[in-house]
């Protein structure tokens, strides 16, 4: 069952960039708390520079493959505890720029500091991290509400 369905969550303020480079940025757009963990969305945008051909049809491929292995030079999200999972996204690009947005979901809810970091080496982006407020995510999770406040009744039959 998805651990956000039938919630509304509550946001947590934390915009920020995680990483900037000369042609690769990626960005903390926003976190939504949950009782189970929280939801995060990220913005990754590249411009194509001076990139080849095969490098920049690459970037597409590499940032659609979600959470690859540490050999794979593709966009790469970790978080020093808790579990990340991948829940998608959508990109669009042209043969100049590049802008995608992933949504990840970390979990257990996070009782402290959390580092997140981020590394994109097909995209010239070396890692770079940021800390999360754990105890603000834990806070607001306690604030999240569900849709209804009681569980439905079973049929009549």
């Amino acid at each position: 069952m998805d651990p956000t369905a039938e919630i509304l969550g509550c946001p947590v303020p934390a915009a920020r960039f995680v990483a900037r480079g000369e042609l690769t940025v990626v960005a903390l757009q926003h976190v939504v708390a949950y009782p189970a963990g929280c939801s995060l969305t990220v913005q990754v945008a590249a411009r194509r520079g001076g990139m080849d051909d095969a490098t920049w049809e690459g970037i597409d491929v590499a940032h659609a493959g979600g959470l690859p292995g540490p050999a794979d030079g593709g966009l790469q999200f970790r978080v020093d505890r808790g579990e990340l999972t991948d829940l998608g996204g959508g990109a669009a690009s042209n043969d100049r720029s590049y802008r995608g947005e992933r949504q990840l979901w970390l979990s257990p809810l996070p009782n402290g500091p959390v580092e997140f970091s981020v590394e994109w080496r097909a995209a010239g982006l070396a890692r770079h991290s940021t800390t999360l407020d754990g105890r603000a995510i834990a806070e607001a999770a306690a604030r999240a509400e569900p849709y209804w406040p009681t569980p439905p009744r079973p049929p009549r039959l």
